[in-house]
C-alpha cells in the first residue's frame, strides 16, 4: 500500500515537473524566435542606417565641391571688377 501511495505521488511529482520544464521549454523558444526576428530588423535598421550615412556623405563631398566651385568664381568675378 505504501509502496503504491509512493509510487503514485512519485509520478504526480514527474508529471507536474515535466509540465512546468516544459512550459519553460515553449516559452525559451518563444524567445528565441522573437530574438532571431529582433535580429533580422536590427539588420535592415543598420544597412538603411549606412545606405543613409554613405549618401549623405556623397552629397557633402558634392556640397563642398560645389561651394569650392563658386568660391573660385567669386574669386575672378571679384579680379574682374577690380580692374
Amino acid at each position: 500500500m505504501i509502496e503504491q501511495l509512493l509510487f503514485v505521488l512519485g509520478g504526480v511529482s514527474i508529471s507536474i515537473i515535466g509540465y512546468f520544464l516544459k512550459k519553460t521549454l515553449d516559452e525559451l523558444e518563444k524567445v528565441k524566435t522573437i530574438t532571431y526576428e529582433n535580429k533580422n530588423k536590427l539588420s535592415v535598421i543598420e544597412n538603411d542606417y549606412l545606405n543613409k550615412v554613405a549618401n549623405l556623405n556623397d552629397r557633402f563631398d558634392l556640397l563642398y565641391a560645389a561651394m569650392k566651385d563658386l568660391t573660385n568664381e567669386i574669386k575672378e568675378l571679384r579680379k574682374s571688377f577690380q580692374k
